[in-house]
């Protein structure tokens, strides 16, 4: 064996999550444990209007309040931090800026005016209550349609047409296409409004210090490095002075994934006040304030053959972005990513698409698990279902007629696909499901007056976006790479620190299963650290499903350099030749001679504490940091979902029978993660489909701001999931990975409402939106109830 090589054993084993013990015990550190001497507390004072102007904020009575220390506005802290814009420089893109506390004029309700800062949360609380804020109200623009109408008011004097984008594109020859097709199929598709609802809610603590001009940040975040490089940036402190600790995030989802306002107003507070200031979120700040996903609206147009062979399409894509753009994201990435994803896992030569991000008066659209695929995913497989109907075609034969067969495909949204058995999947899903079975029995039912139906949902994911691919995107933090650091400790167990964070992936399971198969050493022996801007290398953070193949591309990246090195120090330490030398089970030892051996402490005690035994040359210690970038435009997932429901048409009910998902992410790590992953997305992808709904009145009012008007689904309504994993490794990723934490979100919507539709077949009835509520269902049957009659 090659003293390079390493005895693969981790890699694709059901390794426990090592981070179980810790959070299932209620021994996890979250933001809201951090204890700091002399900590303040923070109540944010929001905007009551969805458009208006601020006249005057009053604070006297506020103040009054035992235990307040101060009322800041925006005013009060523009010495000390600057308002946050989102730099885009693609052509057409309209820049606005997102006031920390708004000054002149607010533009969504939640937004935050004024913070008022005391003793404890309870009599910060207090005293916001005592806030007046008088407001002039201006016109409210609650949708796209309104947005987009003539005369419609400006949410922001930079953008009169209240648009953060628009664009069009044209891929092949889409009027060949038409001209070509024998049908030509027209729907429009409407994706709801809905949001993450992580468990723990936004959270952070800021504490300046005088003494050595040093902020430190307790953040719940998803990407501790870019809101540290953020925070310097608008509090105008050197990046060095300032550092980001993320502990254990309650689940994040995307949400995490910016730089909000509050965080940057608690750290320009807490630099002007000298003292810690800390404000976690309650659920109504949450649902209010933080960003949502998904509200989008597409019109589509498919020519196609008599056989069912799609040739071509065209889609106008409108995404409701609300008021502001995030930083460093900015607007359009929903829309954007719909745009380009569109196509799916379909070989489809020729798609033209016409893009708007539309400014209305709500909370921004951020990211959210899935960001823009779950729609253009939704839409996609509608389209397959419509030409199936129009055409007399089993949906699956149509999926088969028009999936990609070869790789690597170039898509007509410019994605490469790079590897895949779709076919396989299809079938794999159909054979879980016993399609034929299944539908035969339904229609059997349905003559006992039971409503039940099969659906299947087909997608891909593109993950570990290139740098490249991102690049183009033409914003300014271009997340193309990640690092790793590893470092051999002097007893030999392994450090290795990345530029990742955790927030329910198990990533310190999964990065130390990959360092252990390069480094020849147990699971055990390696502690994965991440969340600290002081000890993990930059890295971009955990979103877009890229930490697998980033972190885990630089790990590999860097394990190699340091088993390169153990090998030549045994090899020294052994007179040996390198050659003649293998790395595992934690020594190095002689292929030939299997009782000649140093271990890996061994060789680490000699390159920590005997720098005067190394061979000339070599320098004492064994850290190594590494970065990785993935291949453009990146890597991509595919997985096929498939539903079996039953509706009940006297209440208008869903009840999920029964859910398979074929997950196909490359290289598989750690199966029961994937598993959880898969499961944990599946169950958004429910609660998008049936229940979820961020609902504002025209007035930009948000009517369902808690836990009981915002209906999420609970261990009742999440089937039992049945995960077939289908591996075809990335040619072009190190270690094959491809990501896949978003893909349970992306495809279940489409399987659940194409069986939903299956079972009210029957009725006429068709859905090509989310949720599927019992009201709609009800009002639907009573329709067709009453054509009927």
């Amino acid at each position: 064996m090659s003293a390079t090589a390493a005895t693969p054993r981790a890699v694709g084993a059901r390794v426990k999550r090592r981070e179980d013990p810790r959070l299932l015990t209620g021994r996890g550190r979250y933001v809201d444990d951090v204890r700091v001497a002399g900590v303040l507390h923070a109540a944010f004072v929001r905007s009551t209007q969805a458009h208006a102007r601020v006249r005057a904020v009053h604070a006297a009575a506020a103040l009054d309040v035992p235990g307040v220390v101060g009322v800041f506005t925006g005013a009060d802290l523009e010495p000390y931090v600057t308002t946050p814009r989102a730099v885009c420089t693609a052509p057409g893109y309209t820049m606005t800026g997102f006031p920390v506390l708004a000054r002149d004029k607010v533009r969504m309700v939640g937004e935050p005016v004024a913070v008022v800062i005391a003793e404890s949360r309870y009599q910060a609380e207090d005293g916001a209550e005592q806030m007046l804020v008088e407001y002039e109200a201006l016109p409210v623009v609650a949708d796209v349609s309104g947005a987009l109408a003539a005369g419609a008011p400006a949410v922001h004097d930079e953008a009169p047409d209240n648009l953060f984008l628009r664009y069009e594109v044209e891929s092949g020859d889409v009027q060949a296409a038409f001209a070509e097709a024998e049908h030509v199929i027209r729907l429009e598709t409407r994706n709801q409004r809905y949001c993450a609802v992580p468990l723990e809610g936004r959270a952070v603590v800021a504490d300046f210090d005088p003494a050595t001009h040093e902020l430190t940040v307790w953040l719940s975040s998803q990407i501790p490095h870019v809101a540290r490089t953020g925070l310097a940036r608008f509090l105008g402190l050197p990046e060095s002075r300032v550092r980001v600790i993320s502990p254990d995030v309650g689940g994040g989802f995307g949400t995490k994934a910016v730089l909000y306002a509050e965080e940057l107003a608690l750290s320009a507070i807490s630099r002007l006040l000298g003292r810690p200031v800390k404000w976690t979120s309650d659920r109504l700040e949450d649902l209010q304030s933080s960003c949502h996903g998904r509200e989008q609206v597409h019109r589509i147009e498919a020519a196609v053959r008599a056989d069912g062979r799609i040739l071509g399409l065209r889609a106008e894509i409108f995404a409701d972005s609300g008021a502001y753009a995030y930083w460093p994201w900015g607007a359009g990435t929903d829309a954007a990513q719909a745009e380009e994803g569109f196509t799916g896992p379909y070989d489809i030569p020729s798609f033209a698409r016409v893009t708007h991000a539309v400014i209305t008066n709500k909370a921004p659209m951020g990211p959210y698990r899935g960001v823009g695929k779950v729609m253009a995913c939704f839409s996609m497989e509608r389209v397959v279902e419509h030409v199936a109907t129009a055409l007399g075609l089993e949906s699956l034969d149509v999926r088969r007629r028009n999936f990609v067969q070869e790789f690597p495909y170039r898509t007509a949204g410019g994605f490469r696909l790079e590897s895949g058995d779709y076919a396989r999947a299809l079938d794999l899903v159909a054979e879980a499901l016993e399609y034929e079975t299944v539908r035969a029995e339904n229609e059997r039912l349905r003559a006992e007056g039971r409503y039940r139906g099969v659906g299947v949902s087909f997608g891909i994911e593109q993950s570990a976006h290139g740098g490249k691919f991102l690049g183009g995107k033409s914003l300014e933090i271009v997340a193309g790479y990640d690092s790793a650091l590893v470092r051999v400790e002097p007893d030999g167990r392994v450090t290795v620190a990345v530029g990742l964070h955790s927030h329910g992936q198990g990533h310190e399971t999964t990065i130390a299963q990959i360092a252990a198969d390069e480094l020849g050493v147990p699971v055990d022996d390696i502690r994965v650290v991440y969340g600290d801007t002081a000890v993990a290398p930059y890295g971009m953070g955990t979103w877009a499903s890229r930490s697998t193949v980033y972190c885990g591309g630089a790990t590999i990246l860097a394990a190699r350099d340091a088993r390169a090195k153990i090998v030549r120090l045994g090899a020294s330490m052994l007179e040996a030749n390198e050659a003649d030398l293998e790395l595992s089970d934690g020594v190095v030892r002689a292929v030939d001679a299997p009782g000649r051996f140093v271990s890996v402490a061994d060789v680490a005690r000699r390159a920590a504490h005997e720098p005067h035994l190394l061979p000339e040359g070599e320098e004492p210690g064994l850290d190594f940091v590494r970065h990785y970038q993935a291949p453009d435009p990146g890597s991509f997932a595919s997985a096929v979902h498939g539903a079996h429901v039953e509706v009940d048409v006297h209440t208008g009910e869903v009840e999920i029978v029964r859910y398979v998902v074929v997950e196909d992410c490359g290289t598989v790590v750690n199966p029961t993660i994937v598993e959880g992953q898969v499961h944990g997305g599946v169950a958004q992808g429910i609660g998008g489909a049936l229940y979820e709904r961020v609902v504002y009145d025209d007035e930009g009012q948000l009517i369902s701001g808690n836990l009981v008007d915002y209906l999420l689904p609970g261990f009742t309504e999440v089937p039992r999931i049945d995960v077939i994993h289908l591996e075809s490794p990335s040619p072009h990723t190190l270690g094959g990975f491809k990501g896949m934490g978003e893909g349970g979100a992306i495809m279940s919507p489409g399987a659940i409402v194409a069986a939903v539709n299956d079972a009210l077949s029957p009725f006429g009835i068709v859905a090509d939106h989310t949720p599927l509520t019992p009201d709609w269902i009800l009002s639907e049957l009573a329709r067709s109830w009453g054509e009927a009659t």
